[in-house]
Parts: structure tokens; C-alpha cells; sequence
């Protein structure tokens, strides 16, 4: 809860601050906001400029290079993750329209992604993975939100139990069992991806292709794919089994392919996925879902430590 300014008017007190639970006034979100905004800026970039540095990693080198790039990415990811649950999914928010306001910018370059002045830009958004991060996280961003209000309700509901079950005479009812929640979550998740695995590769590559007017069907075939990926993002409201088990599944089926020849199954994934993406772009994506599935996971686990913290310390 944030303070708001108070005006007052001449010869009236100002209005008592509501107290919080140590009977000093609530600290101000604001610093919460601005901070994880920025840094969502920050890292929506950062990671797009490190995953077309990994794209276009030379020959030579290229497996360490890309290791590095890619381990880059998840130690931001986390940073940015345990921001954003700790504070404010605002963060995550922000990352996801930053990334979708560099996308859109691409989209509307005269010549899309051949208008971009360098090289590794331009391999950057003939991936598609500056849209894929902008759906993740603008879906992610709600299910952090959700996680948080989720977790507040099950501390408010874990006090009730612990005092119910101290009172003579009653039978504490068990919280709702979330076995169903954790069982569709990673189904969800798997057709989410699926789907936009399904679509967007021809109508993205298409869309930003020189030379290639954008028809009402390629850009509802990229719609879609936008909205089942925010989706699986979303989905972590209610469980982030889904999430936290793709997420590692795709890195594993990228590392063959990364490792450059030298784990077998490298040409997997070309024959799974025969329009897109690519190793590096598959191991980012597990990568991100990862995050958004611990982050959700730990916004979640703080809404209740702080639910349960309030109500012990003024009972």
C-alpha cells in the first residue's frame, strides 16, 4: 500500500497515517515500482542484445561462446525474477512491453527486419524471440500478480486453520488440495507452446520478411501464437509445475544441438521443429520459463510469509 499525499487546508490537522503492523505508518511502494520498472527496461534488452550475440556467434569458439551468452541470460533472468517477486511484478510487466514495443518497432520498419543496421539485430528479429519474450512475460506478469493474492489468501487461510484448530471443541476444515491445479498446469503449458510452435514460425517469418505485405491471416496467425504463449506464462497463477518442468526439458533438448556434434542428437530438433526456432533461441525460451516459474513460485511463497507475519503479529 502506498502513501499518497495529503493537502491540507489552512488551519486543519493533516489525517492520521493508518498504522501498520509494528504501529509506524506503512512504507510507500512507490520506490518498489520505479525500481522494478527500470530494471524490467533494462533487462528486456539486455537479454534480447545477448540472445543475437548467441545467434550469431561465429564458428570458431562458438559452442563456448554461445555457453556463456546463454548462462548470461539465465543468471539476469534470476536476478530480475527474484526483483520482481520480492517487490513488484511490475518488473516483469514493463519486460514485457518493452519487448513488445522493440517488436513493434521492427514490425513497422519499411523493409521490417532488413532495416535494422546490424547484423546481429537483424538475426535477432528473424528468430522471433523478442515477440516470444514480450508474450511470456506480459503473460508471466499476471501470473506473478495472481501468485501473490494467491499466497496472501492461503497465509489468511493457514492463521484460520492454526486458530481454529487451537479452539476446544472444533474441526478445522483442510485447505482446497491443488493436486488438479499442478496436474493441467504443465499440459497447459506444453499446448501453449505447442500451438505457437504450430503457428508462428511461417507467419513470423513471413511478417518480417522484406518485400511482404502483412495480410489479416499472417498477423492472426502471429496474434495467436502471442496469446497461447502469454497464456503458458499466465498459467503459473495457479501452478508453476508446468513452467519449471518445460522450462529445463527444452534447455535439454537444445544441448545437443549446441554442443556441436559432440552429444548425439543433435539434429533433433531440426526434425521436431523444422521451421523454427533454433537450439539457441529453444534454450532461451526454457530459460525465461524457468524464471517466470520461480518467480511466480516465490511471489506466491512471499504473499503468504507476509499474510501470516501481519495477522501473528496483531493477534
Amino acid at each position: 500500500m502506498s502513501d499518497s499525499p495529503s493537502h491540507n487546508i489552512p488551519g486543519s490537522a493533516p489525517p492520521p497515517s493508518a498504522p501498520g503492523a509494528s504501529g509506524q505508518p506503512p512504507r510507500s511502494r512507490r520506490p518498489d515500482y520505479v525500481l522494478t520498472a527500470v530494471v524490467g527496461v533494462i533487462f528486456a534488452l539486455s537479454v534480447s542484445v545477448l540472445l543475437g550475440l548467441a545467434a550469431t556467434a561465429p564458428a570458431p569458439g562458438s559452442v563456448l561462446r554461445t555457453s556463456l551468452l546463454l548462462g548470461a541470460i539465465l543468471l539476469l533472468s534470476s536476478a530480475a525474477t527474484a526483483l520482481f517477486a520480492g517487490r513488484s511484478s511490475l518488473g516483469a510487466l514493463v519486460t514485457g512491453l518493452t519487448a513488445l514495443v522493440a517488436q513493434s518497432a521492427a514490425f513497422m520498419a519499411p523493409i521490417h527486419a532488413s532495416s535494422l543496421p546490424y547484423p546481429w539485430l537483424q538475426k535477432l528479429i528473424s528468430t522471433g524471440f523478442v515477440l516470444i519474450l514480450a508474450a511470456l512475460w506480459l503473460g508471466g506478469s499476471w501470473g506473478m500478480r495472481l501468485a501473490r493474492r494467491a499466497g496472501h489468501a492461503q497465509g489468511q487461510a493457514a492463521f484460520r486453520l492454526t486458530q481454529a484448530d487451537r479452539t476446544v471443541g472444533s474441526t478445522p476444515t483442510p485447505p482446497p488440495s491443488r493436486r488438479r491445479d499442478h496436474l493441467l498446469s504443465l499440459p497447459w503449458v506444453l499446448a501453449g507452446l505447442a500451438l505457437a510452435a504450430f503457428l508462428l514460425p511461417r507467419s513470423y517469418l513471413r511478417a518480417v520478411a522484406p518485400g511482404i505485405q502483412t495480410g489479416p491471416l499472417m498477423l492472426g496467425a502471429v496474434l495467436v501464437s502471442v496469446i497461447a504463449l502469454a497464456a503458458a506464462g499466465a498459467s503459473t497463477a495457479r501452478s508453476t509445475l508446468g513452467a519449471r518442468v518445460t522450462g529445463p526439458i527444452l534447455i535439454l533438448l537444445a544441448v545437443p544441438a549446441l554442443s556441436d556434434d559432440m552429444i548425439p542428437g543433435g539434429h533433433l530438433i531440426s526434425r521436431l521443429l523444422p521451421y523454427g526456432p533454433d537450439a539457441v533461441v529453444l534454450a532461451a525460451i526454457g530459460i525465461e520459463l524457468m524464471a517466470i516459474g520461480w518467480g511466480a513460485h516465490l511471489a506466491r511463497r512471499q504473499g503468504r510469509a507476509n499474510a501470516l507475519a501481519r495477522l501473528r503479529s496483531g493477534a
